[in-house]
């Protein structure tokens, strides 16, 4: 049985849990996506950034690489996940160790490196894309199309490392 972390407040451990959730639960979004991103609580005057609203339950990511195809809404469905969110209320997700944003995705991603054993966040997309496929979880894959911005073909080609599959 899985158990549950909690915290009780919102510090850099609790940032990197949540990071690693949204990207284990819902595809690992681009850096540039996550960096700048606010928790709040409503979506008034958020419309020209991307934000986490905890009481919808869901991320809203206005700006992303794709911006002709719109925002992207994506709904939280763990509660504890959620529950963790909360504790960073008014919050950004992710700040450096001076509680500053980062300066740019490349920070942010060497100090992913530097936590997590020298992977990186494409590391960690190329893995849970790889598992979908493997498992042919067409929920997932679906999802992941969505979430990820990117149609199965791009998937199969540039993200599925672990498993492959001729496409």
């Amino acid at each position: 049985m899985e158990e549950e972390l909690s915290f009780d407040t919102w510090d850099k451990n609790a940032e990197l849990y949540a990071i690693l959730e949204i990207y284990l639960k819902y595809g690992i979004l681009r850096p540039s996506e996550l960096i700048d991103m606010q928790i709040t609580d409503t979506d008034e005057g958020c419309n020209k950034m991307n934000y986490i609203n905890v009481q919808t339950k869901k991320i809203v990511i206005n700006n992303h690489k794709n911006d002709r195809k719109g925002r992207k809404v994506i709904d939280i469905t763990d509660d504890n996940l959620n529950d963790i969110l909360c504790k960073g209320l008014n919050n950004h997700l992710v700040t450096n160790q001076n509680s500053e944003l980062y300066s740019g995705s490349s920070s942010f991603g060497k100090m992913f490196k530097s936590r997590f054993n020298d992977y990186n966040p494409y590391d960690l997309r190329k893995c849970v894309s790889s598992i979908a496929i493997s498992e042919d979880n067409t929920e997932k894959i679906n999802m992941l199309e969505y979430n990820q911005g990117h149609c199965l073909n791009t998937i199969l080609k540039n993200y599925n490392m672990y498993n492959k599959v001729d496409v």
